[in-house]
């Protein structure tokens, strides 16, 4: 009793759920087909490179042009410097007019400094041009423009340029020709598309690359990893292996091969579930009519004059009709249609003492029972549903000393008899029960799922279902139970499981509420 009133100082600590099951890697043989995602990432890509190198070459193509334009303007302010057309008074003569103009390639040459006006040209008539294009302040669309109309220009066609000399500030407007501009802007242009075409592919190979090994292929394998488990989820290869990453994809196969290894848990205790249904169903008919003829048996035991034989015999009878109504009702284990308790107030230490003595008599006094719960301590629960839940875990307790005993060198443990005892307090609106023992206890990595069916059992032969049955009824009972740390100060050292029941008084409360309203 004073162990469990301690357990109240403290929370209980349930070790959490251990880890999943390293899962090998395994070649994965199912593949996903469909290029959906790699063609649309790999579209995304080209699109992607030939939009930047698009938007260079545009831009490249306009300030070739502008610096081409440029230079004509210094050509043309250069030539009219050198001749000294700036010194001649009226107009120039005719053989220097076409000396400057066949220098700088023009139809025409306007040149303005200060109040003084220079026209040079090559006809009376001057030249109506075809385009007209200023690069005092071009904008970068205005550039563009007018590259690729120059571009699509025709042979022979007239431009006409205006702008300042960066020698002295001189406004020049010249008209020239521009079929030498359009074959230079071909000739720049060929060589540009030759060059970003091979810019364009490398690029595109390495952010492919980069892609498909970072991103696309790994998604794939989660893909394939998905179809794969999903036909064949009991296949262990099938799971997706974790590759260790840090970033959202490694998190993604750490998270998928968790739910996997969860699932193909889950997909194993409905199986063995299922195989255990077939196998009831295969000696249900059997077994009642075993238990039947022991019930007969029974009944000839009442008349035999023994005390403790006249004591015993109607608890057997009673035992043997629960086995046989828990026969009959085992097959709904695990579908959820098991009936709904039928709570009551009772006698827990009478439940427990009738436990006890029929354990007794089973052990043969192999084992000492400790009983400290105090006289008509009341408990509301369903006490079929109790007693079935202390017999399993008596019952394992004592399976379990009961095989220490065997291993041990001399059949003896030096901490004492075997032994195991049962506490009951009320506290804080609930019923706390706890049943220890002085045995080996769990190991730690076994603590985690010993209420899941089929984890583990105390004996060879055992069905595992034992903690798991126990942990559905008290649950049912609006309870619940957890194996509680051991305390190496105690003599009952070993497994330690406290359960959690509403205390009388409050279980009454929703009744009498309902009642009234």
């Amino acid at each position: 009793m004073s162990s469990l009133i301690r357990e109240r100082s403290r929370e209980v600590v349930v070790p959490p759920n251990a880890p999943p099951s390293e899962l090998a890697p395994a070649e994965r043989t199912a593949g996903v087909r469909s290029l959906g995602l790699t063609g649309r990432l790999l579209a995304l890509t080209i699109g992607s490179v030939l939009l930047v190198l698009t938007l260079f070459y545009t831009t490249r193509l306009s300030a070739a042009r502008e610096n081409w334009l440029r230079d004509r303007l210094v050509a043309a302010r250069t030539a009219t410097l050198v001749f000294g057309a700036d010194d001649q008074d009226g107009a120039l003569p005719e053989d220097l007019t076409m000396k400057i103009l066949n220098t700088v390639g023009a139809k025409m040459i306007s040149v303005e400094t200060g109040g003084h006006r220079l026209v040079l040209c090559a006809s009376a008539t001057p030249p109506t041009p075809d385009y007209v294009f200023d690069l005092s302040n071009p904008s970068l669309i205005e550039g563009v423009k007018a590259g690729f109309q120059t571009l699509l220009a025709s042979d022979g066609s007239l431009l006409q340029v205006s702008g300042a000399a960066p020698m002295d500030g001189a406004t020049i407007e010249i008209t020239f020709d521009q079929t030498p501009l359009i074959a230079a802007m071909w000739r720049l242009s060929r060589t540009y598309l030759t060059i970003l075409l091979l810019e364009s592919t490398l690029v595109t190979c390495v952010l492919w690359a980069a892609l498909w090994q970072m991103v696309i292929r790994p998604v794939r394998r989660l893909t394939s990893s998905i179809i794969a488990f999903g036909e064949h989820p009991q296949e262990a290869q099938q799971m997706v292996a974790p590759s260790g990453r840090n970033d959202e994809i490694g998190r993604a196969e750490a998270a998928l091969a968790v739910m996997q290894d969860s699932l193909a848990h889950e997909l194993g205790q409905r199986r063995r579930l299922a195989e255990l249904g077939m196998a009831v169903a295969r000696i249900n008919h059997d077994l009642r009519n075993m238990l039947a003829a022991a019930q007969l048996i029974s009944d000839r035991l009442a008349t035999i004059p023994d005390p403790l034989a006249q004591r015993l015999a109607p608890r057997l009878v009673a035992t043997l009709d629960r086995a046989i109504l828990f026969c009959q009702s085992t097959l709904t284990y695990g579908a959820a249609r098991e009936q709904a308790p039928a709570r009551r107030s009772f006698d827990l230490r009478e439940t427990v003492r009738q436990v006890v003595e029929t354990a007794q008599a089973t052990s043969c006094g192999a084992i000492a029972y400790a009983i400290e719960i105090p006289h008509n301590f009341e408990l509301f629960a369903d006490p079929d549903h109790v007693q079935r839940t202390i017999e399993n875990l008596a019952r394992n307790a004592a399976q379990a000393l009961q095989s220490q005993a065997r291993n041990a060198a001399q059949g003896a443990r030096g901490e004492g008899s075997p032994a195991i005892r049962f506490a009951a307090i009320r506290t804080d609106g609930v019923v706390l029960i706890e049943i220890s023992d002085n045995g080996p206890g769990f190991p730690p990595e076994q603590a985690s799922r010993i209420f899941e069916p089929f984890h583990l059992s105390t004996r060879e032969g055992g069905s595992g279902l034992g903690l798991a049955i126990a942990a559905d009824l008290v649950a049912r009972n609006g309870g619940s139970i957890a194996l509680a740390p051991s305390q190496p100060d105690d003599f009952y050292c070993g497994a330690r499981f406290l359960i959690t029941l509403p205390a009388a008084e409050d279980a009454h409360k929703p009744a009498r509420a309902a009642s009234a309203a």
